[in-house]
């Protein structure tokens, strides 16, 4: 039996399933480079297969909820940020991969995101071991700096996968996948991005 707690859910490319006679299940996304898939993250990470698909499926468990909240429980939540100097709050969040889970799977959280970034925000993954979330609100001298960081990064990326930067609907998901199960963590999360004045 597969336990939901160790099943992560994992952005690819599209062309991961196109023209493949590899059967993987997936979640088409409503942009047009990427698909989701998941993953059993311990010691090794193993797709998750038809048949482990099935299983779950069949377990009567919301285990897409379960896969999200894995995300959340991860020892490190982010890395790297920069805030606004006036107004203390984030311009940007950068996730890399911790020693837990995989960090660009963190754009994910939709339900904390829109509360660090009421004004919207937007993504990009220039590697598959990173996402980086850009508050609208982002000055412009910070958005070309990190348009270059970004540029340098996708460059020397060891799973490169695109340097655009996506509208965060382009990544939504079900809105039960991403409702938090404990709010505890979630409310340490947010409490993470409280503006520094």
């Amino acid at each position: 039996m597969i336990n939901p707690e160790s099943i992560h859910p994992l952005i690819v490319p599209r062309e991961y399933i196109k023209d493949s006679a590899w059967d993987l299940p997936h979640l088409p996304l409503p942009n047009d480079e990427f698909i989701l898939c998941w993953v059993e993250y311990g010691e090794a990470m193993v797709y998750l297969d038809r048949a482990g698909y099935t299983e779950l499926e069949q377990s009567g468990v919301n285990w897409q909820q379960q896969a999200i909240e894995n995300v959340r429980q991860s020892a490190f939540f982010h890395q790297y940020r920069k805030n606004d100097a006036v107004t203390g709050q984030p311009e940007w969040i950068a996730f890399l991969n911790d020693e837990d889970t995989i960090s660009s799977s963190k754009i994910l959280l939709h339900y904390e995101l829109e509360r660090i970034f009421p004004t919207g925000y937007s993504v990009v993954i220039p590697d598959r071991a990173c996402g980086i979330v850009v508050s609208n609100e982002c000055s412009d001298e910070t958005l070309d700096a990190l348009v270059e960081m970004v540029r340098g990064m996708y460059t020397g990326a060891g799973a490169p996968m695109s340097q655009a930067f996506f509208e965060s609907s382009a990544f939504a998901l079900p809105p039960d996948w991403t409702l938090p199960i404990d709010k505890e963590t979630t409310a340490l999360i947010l409490q993470l991005f409280q503006a520094t004045e």
